[in-house]
């Protein structure tokens, strides 16, 4: 009897383990947003210091699904706040703020920070696509 406990908490641990999705490595197949030229909408607010990937009414960029995204921006600091808002079409019909996997800032990978003064690494780790907008606050 004394063996039972831990029998039924290893079966739970199991089935709970076989419920995660599989996903690849958060720092593999990063893809550049932005580094090369700049979004079409991205801007800064100069009052504010807040740089914006596009205004509300998009475009907003392809945010694949289990994808880590290099977002370069303009603040010149790393940003105190990273906001993913996500939709699912290019204008953003009906976008909302996102939490949870499908908005996980990675704070470093391979031994260079996740979030600079240039840049900052944001993953969709959640099992759907959407178009995101990106907001970072000073």
């Amino acid at each position: 009897m004394r063996g039972a406990p831990l029998a039924v908490a290893a079966l739970g641990a199991a089935a709970f383990g076989c419920a995660e999705p599989t996903e690849p490595a958060q720092c593999d197949g990063i893809v550049d947003v932005g580094c090369d030229g700049g979004l079409p909408g991205a801007s800064r607010d100069d009052a504010s210091g807040t740089w914006e990937s596009s205004p509300w009414g998009g475009p907003h960029f392809s945010y694949a699904k289990y994808t880590t995204y290099r977002i370069c921006h303009g603040l010149g600091r790393p940003p105190a706040s990273v906001e993913v808002y996500a939709a699912f079409t290019a204008s953003g019909g009906s976008i909302a703020k996102q939490i949870g996997s499908a908005a996980v800032v990675i704070p470093s990978c391979a031994n260079q920070p996740g979030v600079t003064d240039r840049s900052v690494l944001v993953r969709n780790g959640g099992g759907q696509d959407f178009f995101a907008r990106i907001v970072l606050r000073p």
